[in-house]
């Protein structure tokens, strides 16, 4: 069954700068948000530090972190769905620690087997410690990588990359495909591309609307779903139950997706 993913995108938690809400105001809105994504039928939801920016590459705050965590227990214990963890920037430890300590699905580590520059500095690769550290820990969370992630260069020339997309397919337990930046859609050449190369699920993790997400769940094993199911279509504003509901609908519509 195709997978349908939507974004639980938390507000700025105290200890990054633009932070100004309360911890239960915060923690209200993410259920709030959770709420909407089931009633309207999605089948898991990730919760993200979207607003924390600009994000560290190496560490968090201590007062971030543990409220990250104190709210993702929270949505975890009131959630009907999977839940699972993606704390920037790529920042893999710390969410492998999380789905450890609160019960989280999987996780969404970004640079896993290659190396990206963002605007916060390098990042990655990562699969060699966030696989041994899952080991150690004795954790079964699942790990969804990305590829040629957004908001990002690679360092190396970009004819390389399928074999940094065959390294994520070997080591991950899911593939996430994206286009360059949150809200643009994927190209869908390189995602049919993707598709005959790859042999673990690929999720397509920007870009998804109404009006493209049947042509992407033709190819694709799922999607995330963020800026077009929030109101307005601001990635940082809440889910809005209408938008949410046309693309689960949408997704119905030729039999794609079934709750």
């Amino acid at each position: 069954m195709k997978k349908l993913i939507g974004m639980i995108h938390l507000g700025a938690l105290p200890g990054s700068p633009r932070n100004e809400l309360e911890v239960e105001f915060l923690e209200a809105n993410a259920l709030e948000d959770l709420a909407v994504l089931e009633k309207a039928g999605f089948d898991a939801a990730i919760v993200e530090n979207i607003s924390d920016e600009p994000f560290r590459v190496n560490s968090i705050e201590l007062e971030t972190y543990s409220t990250y965590v104190a709210i993702l227990r929270t949505i975890i214990k009131k959630a009907r769905i999977k839940i699972g963890v993606s704390v920037q920037m790529n920042l893999w430890k710390e969410m492998i620690a999380a789905s450890k300590a609160t019960g989280a699905s999987f996780v969404r580590i970004a640079a896993f087997t290659e190396e990206r520059i963002c605007a916060e500095g390098k990042i990655g690769p990562v699969a060699a410690g966030a696989l041994r550290y899952r080991r150690a820990i004795n954790s079964k969370v699942l790990i969804a990588a990305d590829v040629q992630v957004k908001h990002s260069f690679s360092v190396i020339p970009e004819d390389h990359s399928d074999y940094f997309a065959q390294m994520a397919d070997r080591f991950a337990d899911y593939v996430v495909i994206t286009s360059s930046s949150t809200g643009k859609a994927v190209d869908i050449e390189y995602l049919s591309r993707m598709r005959k190369i790859l042999k673990k699920p690929i999720w397509v993790g920007s870009g998804v609307s109404e009006e493209n997400i049947i042509d992407i769940l033709r190819i694709a094993d799922g999607v995330i779903v963020g800026t077009s199911i929030k109101k307005d279509g601001q990635t940082t504003n809440p889910v809005d139950i209408d938008r949410a509901s046309r693309i689960i609908e949408a997704a119905r519509g030729v039999g794609i997706h079934d709750s």
